[in-house]
């Protein structure tokens, strides 16, 4: 084989090995960015289903502790209402006594159920994030971005609950409210 045959073999077999290398770049990074936007839609489609379900339980429970809640008024009423009507003289000997045992416990479940479900909401919200910030990263980054922008992919918008509340201290960049609202105000 002569001095030239073995330079266009040579030169041959590198821009095949490149090319091979090339295809092998893309067609890596293509299938990460769709495996990465697939995620998202999917998290963001489960992030609504879990926001659906956050409020059925809370709506569920919250209705046992509305009758439990009218059974406790009715109890106290009564027993008030028992004491007859001595004065002051028989609240306060009222106040002394035992007051009926009320079961208290769908009360704490509700708090319970209330603060998992928001807590597991805010952590599948933190997820939701995380994937678009790493699909963002691969939009950004060197080659990676150049590639995927021929292929015109672009980020991926998501929703992120928040509250009213939250906007404005990001607006304003204070928090100054330290008091919790009793009542329900």
């Amino acid at each position: 084989m002569s001095k030239s045959s073995m330079k266009i073999v040579a030169v041959a077999t590198v821009a095949a090995v490149s090319a091979l290398l090339l295809l092998t770049y893309v067609v890596s990074t293509v299938n990460a960015e769709v495996r990465l936007r697939n995620d998202i839609v999917a998290k963001q489609a489960d992030n609504v289903s879990e926001y659906d379900s956050l409020w059925k339980k809370i709506e569920q429970a919250a209705q046992v502790t509305q009758a439990q809640k009218r059974a406790l008024l009715e109890i106290v009423t009564a027993h008030a209402a028992a004491r007859g009507g001595g004065g002051r003289g028989a609240v306060a000997s009222w106040i002394h006594e035992s007051v009926p045992d009320v079961d208290t416990t769908t009360f704490d479940n509700l708090q319970n159920v209330i603060t998992a479900s928001r807590d597991r909401f805010a952590m599948r919200q933190k997820e939701l994030l995380v994937l678009k910030s790493r699909h963002d990263s691969m939009l950004d980054s060197f080659p990676s971005g150049n590639l995927l922008a021929l292929l015109d992919r672009r980020p991926i918008d998501v929703t992120v609950i928040t509250s009213t509340k939250a906007d404005d201290v990001f607006e304003r960049g204070r928090d100054d409210g330290v008091e919790l609202p009793l009542g329900g105000e």
